[in-house]
C-alpha cells in the first residue's frame, strides 16, 4: 500500500531554502502554512540554519526521528548522495520533485532506472521524478510547490503537475474541490493503478479524476478501474491523442503517449468517462459533485426562450437522450401557472414573461411528476420588465430544495457566466449552473450512463 504518502507521520524536506525563488522554498512554505498539522516536519538544508522558525539539518541522517517520506528538491547532480542517505535512514517513501531525468534524454532515463532499482532493493517506494508533489486536503497537507487545492471530495491523479495547478483554478471557480491530489510526473515507480486502489478505499474520496499521457501497464490499470467504478465515477482526460500531442508528451514526461484509440475503447468498456476536451472534463467534475444519479432517462424541459430549448434539444438527440411526452395530468397542473399563449408540450416554452414565481411553480411540478426523471430549466436572462438577473435561478433552486433534491436538476442559463450574482447564489446554495446547451446535455449523458 502507498497510504503513507498521503498520511505520513513524519516528513523530511530535502533541499529546503529561504530563497522564495526556489521550489525548495515553495514546498516548505506550503507544508508549514498549516501550523496545526499533526505531523513531524523536518527541514534539510545546506545553506540555511532555520526556516520559518524551524531548525534545519545538514542531512536527513542528522534527524533524530524515523522518517516516513522524504521530499527531494536538490539538483539532479546531487541526487545519488541524497538517495543513499534516504536508504540509510530507511524512509518508507521518496517524492522526487527534481526534474532533469527521463524527460530530458536517454541518460536521464538510465538514472531513473538506477534510482528505482536501488530503492526497490531497500523496500522504498518512489513518486516522480519531475513532479510537483502531493496534497491531502483532509488533513491540510500541501506537500507540493503549487497552490493548495480547494477542499472537496475529488481524488485527482495527474501526470502533469501544471495541469493539476490549472484544474484547481477551475475547481475554485465552480465551487468544487479535492480530497487528495497526486502528481506522478515521470512515474518511474508509483503508478496510476496503485493510487486508484488507494482512492477506492478512501472514505472521503467520492469522485476520481485522472489526467494521463502514458500508461505503462494498461491491463493492471483497467483492472483497478473496474474495481473502483461500481463505487465511484472515474473521469479521465487523455493528453497525447494526436501525433503532435504524442511528441509533446514525450518531451514532457519522457514517455511515449499511449495509443488513444486502444485506450478509448478499453476505458469505455470499463465504464469510466473519457473526456474529449478540458471543458467536458470540468463539466464532468461539476456534474458528479452536485447532481444525484437519476432513476431513469426521461427528460422534461422548461424555458423562457424557444431558441435555447431548440439548441438543447439538438444536443440531446446527438447524445441519444430522451425528451419525454408530458402526461395529461401534468399539462393540466402546469396550465394554471401559464398564459394561454403557451403550448403545453415538451420543451415547455413559457415565453419571455416567465418570472421567478413561474419558474418555481413549473420546475416544482416537473420535479414532482412521476413520469419525469430529469428536469432541464433553460433561461435566457431578460433585459426587460425590470427582471433581475438571478430571479429565475432563485425560483429553480427553491423548487429543487423544496422537493428534496431527489432528481437531477440542470439549470441551463445561456451564456450567463458573466453574471456575478448567479455565481454567488450558486455557491451559497451548493448547486451548479451550465451555460451552454452542449454542457447541459453532456451532464445528462454522464448521469444516464451512470444509472444503467
Amino acid at each position: 500500500m502507498i497510504s503513507f504518502f498521503f498520511d505520513p507521520r513524519s516528513i523530511a524536506v530535502i533541499g529546503a531554502t529561504n530563497n522564495p525563488k526556489k521550489f525548495g522554498n515553495a514546498v516548505t512554505i506550503n507544508i508549514l502554512q498549516n501550523r496545526n498539522i499533526s505531523k513531524d516536519i523536518f527541514l534539510v538544508s545546506r545553506s540555511s540554519r532555520e526556516i520559518s522558525g524551524l531548525k534545519c539539518y545538514k542531512s536527513i541522517l542528522d534527524i533524530p526521528r524515523e522518517i516516513d517520506i522524504a521530499i527531494i528538491l536538490v539538483p539532479a547532480q546531487y541526487i545519488d548522495e541524497v538517495i543513499d542517505q534516504c536508504i540509510e535512514k530507511r524512509v518508507k517513501g521518496i517524492i522526487i520533485i527534481t526534474a532533469g531525468f527521463g524527460e530530458i534524454n536517454e541518460e536521464g532515463k538510465k538514472k531513473e532506472l538506477e534510482i528505482v532499482k536501488k530503492c526497490k532493493k531497500a523496500g522504498i517506494r518512489v513518486m516522480g521524478p519531475n513532479c510537483v508533489g502531493i496534497q491531502n486536503l483532509d488533513i491540510g497537507l500541501n506537500a507540493s510547490f503549487i497552490q493548495t487545492a480547494p477542499p472537496g471530495k475529488i481524488g485527482m491523479i495527474s501526470q502533469s503537475g501544471s495541469f493539476g495547478c490549472a484544474s484547481f483554478y477551475a475547481m475554485e471557480r465552480e465551487d468544487i474541490g479535492c480530497s487528495k491530489f497526486a502528481n506522478i510526473g515521470n512515474g518511474v515507480d508509483v503508478s496510476f493503478d496503485e493510487i486508484l486502489d488507494f482512492f477506492n478505499n478512501d472514505l472521503i474520496t467520492e469522485i476520481v479524476c485522472i489526467y494521463v499521457e502514458t500508461i505503462d501497464n494498461g491491463r493492471v490499470f483497467l483492472d483497478s478501474l473496474r474495481k473502483i467504478l461500481p463505487k465511484k465515477p472515474v473521469i479521465i482526460l487523455k493528453g497525447g491523442r494526436t501525433r503532435y500531442g504524442m511528441k509533446a508528451a514525450s518531451s514532457h514526461t519522457g514517455s511515449m503517449a499511449t495509443n488513444y484509440k486502444m485506450l478509448k475503447s478499453s476505458i469505455k468498456q470499463a465504464g469510466a468517462v473519457l473526456c474529449e476536451n478540458v471543458t467536458d472534463f470540468v463539466n464532468s467534475l461539476k456534474t458528479f459533485s452536485f447532481l444525484p444519479i437519476p432513476m431513469g432517462e426521461r427528460i422534461g424541459v422548461l424555458t423562457n426562450s424557444g431558441g435555447s430549448s431548440v439548441l438543447f434539444s439538438d444536443k440531446a438527440e446527438e447524445f441519444g437522450l430522451h425528451l419525454t411526452e408530458f402526461s395529461e395530468k401534468l399539462k393540466e397542473r402546469v396550465s394554471s401557472y401559464l398564459i394561454p399563449l403557451v403550448k403545453l408540450e415538451n420543451p415547455l416554452d413559457m415565453i419571455g414573461v416567465a418570472d421567478e414565481k413561474t419558474y418555481y411553480n413549473i420546475t416544482k411540478l416537473m420535479l414532482e411528476d412521476s413520469e419525469i426523471d430529469i428536469v432541464v430549466a433553460c433561461v435566457v436572462i431578460p433585459p426587460f420588465l425590470e427582471m433581475k438577473s438571478s430571479e429565475h435561478y432563485k425560483g429553480i433552486i427553491q423548487a429543487w430544495n423544496d422537493t428534496g433534491r431527489r432528481k437531477p436538476l440542470i439549470p441551463l442559463i445561456m451564456f450567463g457566466d458573466q453574471f456575478k450574482d448567479l455565481r454567488e447564489l450558486s455557491k451559497k446554495e451548493k448547486s451548479t449552473i451550465f451555460f451552454t446547451p452542449h454542457d447541459a446535455a453532456y451532464a445528462i449523458k454522464l448521469l444516464t450512463e451512470r444509472c444503467k
